[in-house]
């Protein structure tokens, strides 16, 4: 469709330029809205030499040939490997140019208003960014990230309902060591600069986006493909609809995620991981909202926690005061200068392993082990592996073209990607600046010529 000559000249020419304008018989060339073809025609005379003794002393050899360009109208995911480790190595340097010249490929020569490109970075969480989260049911217990814990039996399908209520992931550090109270690492990292851009057309703002991008935390590749695969879900368009009404995706995609049948549409998702599938932190229900019996002193943010003890008054826990003065019948000794905690204030406050320990296993001589577990579920690596080839199955029973690369990924992080790609040829391990190459290759892919014969 960017080619500017006239299609019939071309093909003459090459056939003059080749010795074979006596062979060439028709050019037909059809155009429409989002393609064009050109169908030849040619015919060689050959002499058959065993034939000459029937009398046929000349057969005619015809063939045909048909070159056809379409314009479709094309959906991206680029989810994006953010975890912690992105930062060793120049990976998340390398990663930058790369996705970018990806955008600049994509949409160089488009027909404007045929193609989106949704970028979901991703590291323990996807962190949807306040606009976004919006869209979703769910009942707010802090402000500082808006990831939310999607149970394990959504992974069968490649939207997210905006009818049934959404979990919002509790801001809790799962990392730190008993020994730090304050919290670091966050299990949804809470940076503006990491959220979710849903269906953008403005290469500008995609590549502001990725240069953007900080690397922090773990690594859940099936969280980040189920948003992925969310953008390409003709089903998703109530979030479409509701993102327009919020100034957040351009009004020309009402119709988006486009319905395969109604359009000529590609839905392609880009899957890039630098690691494996890591153990996932969830709060349990009933420490992540509420009032908590965990107590702040204003003055130096030391916690301390009450614990009703049989035959005593003196039920309040300060671990860092002396051993034999540890229990006061008031928080830090005090009637004031103090706050009682909600559970998001603890989390935000306390790291999970320093209140696990320091605030409930060592106050009543049980095992930090009990506590954690009593705080919080974890997914391992095996349930995450799970729930991400359940996704990418889905995504690929839709057709949906799946390119991974695993970017000095170990071995098992490869594998997944491997087995999420729709073949072989659609995975890339590469190494330093071959991410480049990847991109460049995949996005050359989406942009390919159909030949048909």
């Amino acid at each position: 469709m960017s080619q500017q000559l006239d299609p019939e000249a071309v093909v003459q020419d090459y056939f003059l330029k080749a010795g074979l304008a006596t062979q060439l018989k028709s050019v037909a060339v059809v155009e429409n809205f989002n393609a064009k073809s050109v169908e030849v025609t040619a015919s060689s005379v050959v002499d058959p030499f065993f034939m000459q003794m029937l009398g046929i002393n000349e057969l005619e050899a015809p063939a045909a040939g048909r070159a056809e360009e379409r314009i479709t109208d094309v959906e991206i995911s680029m989810v994006l490997d953010i975890s912690g480790s992105m930062d060793s190595s120049n990976r998340l340097i390398n990663l930058k140019p790369a996705a970018s010249e990806f955008v600049d490929i994509i949409f160089a020569g488009a027909e404007p208003g045929r193609t989106t490109i949704s970028i979901i970075p991703y590291s323990g969480h996807v962190n949807l960014g306040s606009t976004l989260a919006s869209v979703f049911p769910y009942t707010p217990i802090h402000t500082e990230s808006y990831c939310m814990d999607l149970p394990s039996s959504t992974f069968t399908s490649t939207t997210v309902s905006t009818s049934t209520a959404l979990i919002q992931a509790s801001h809790v550090d799962p990392f730190a060591s008993s020994s730090t109270r304050t919290p670091a690492l966050f299990f949804c990292p809470p940076l503006a600069a990491n959220t979710v851009l849903p269906l953008s057309d403005d290469p500008t703002a995609l590549k502001a986006r990725i240069n953007g991008l900080n690397a922090d935390g773990n690594t859940s590749i099936d969280i980040g493909m189920k948003w992925g695969t969310t953008f390409l879900d003709p089903e998703s368009n109530g979030i479409v609809t509701s993102l327009i009404a919020r100034g957040a995706v351009n009004a020309a995609y009402a119709d988006r995620p486009l319905t395969p049948g109604a359009r000529e549409v590609l839905k392609v998702i880009v899957l890039m991981t630098d690691g494996e599938n890591t153990e996932e932190t969830v709060v349990k229900t009933a420490y992540r909202s509420g009032l908590s019996n965990i107590y702040r002193r204003t003055s130096d943010g030391r916690l301390a926690s009450f614990h009703d003890r049989a035959g005593t008054t003196s039920d309040y826990y300060m671990p860092d005061n002396s051993s034999t003065t540890r229990w006061q019948t008031r928080p830090f000794a005090s009637s004031t200068g103090w706050t009682q905690l909600t559970w998001p204030e603890v989390w935000k406050n306390g790291s999970l392993k320093y209140v696990a320990q320091r605030l409930f296993a060592d106050p009543l001589a049980q095992s930090s082990t009990t506590w954690l577990n009593a705080f919080r579920t974890a997914a391992s690596t095996a349930t995450k592996n799970a729930r991400l080839q359940e996704i990418c199955s889905a995504a690929k029973a839709k057709n949906y073209q799946v390119f991974g690369i695993g970017f000095e990924a170990p071995i098992n992080g490869q594998t997944q990607i491997k087995a999420c790609a729709t073949s072989p040829a659609h995975y890339f391990d590469v190494t330093g600046l071959e991410i480049t190459t990847a991109f460049r290759s995949i996005a050359n892919q989406i942009k390919h010529l159909r030949l048909t014969q």
